[in-house]
């Protein structure tokens, strides 16, 4: 199966460098389910949102290029089960976690995460009050 795996910069391996790394191993395993599906599956877009992930995929059209209804409603259940995974899994460690405000002086983001890693953030907070989260970047 490993001669399968595109990892294109149109495939979810492209994005786990954007998160933490306990969203991109839920990226990783929405990219071997959607694999499974079509090989040559493809993302349309990919990003944080109200703390958690955000996840398109892109149509898929059939020899005769009408639309595969079947590829859309398997590929959004399982977006939508990643994505509702990530709002409970905490963005730094991949523990439990829950949506967390992260900010200040103009500047907020919600992000999922865990008691310890959201403590770790608010004693590394920088002079300005924005933490710097590793992988999590600005």
């Amino acid at each position: 199966m490993a001669d399968l795996v595109i990892h294109d910069e149109w495939q979810l391996p492209a994005w786990t460098g954007t998160v933490g790394p306990g969203w991109a191993a839920l990226l990783l395993r929405l990219h071997w389910q959607l694999l499974a599906l079509a090989p040559d599956y493809r993302i349309e877009k990919c990003e944080r949102g109200l703390g958690g992930l955000r996840v398109c995929v892109a149509d898929r059209f059939d020899e005769e290029g009408d639309f595969d209804g079947q590829w859309a409603d398997l590929a959004t259940q399982l977006t939508d089960a990643a994505e509702t995974a990530s709002e409970r899994t905490c963005e730094i460690c991949g523990g439990p976690g829950r949506p967390r405000f992260r900010g200040g002086r103009g500047e907020v983001w919600i992000t999922a995460l865990c008691d310890g890693c959201s403590s770790d953030l608010v004693r590394r907070a920088t002079p300005d009050g924005m933490p710097t989260p590793p992988g999590l970047g600005r």
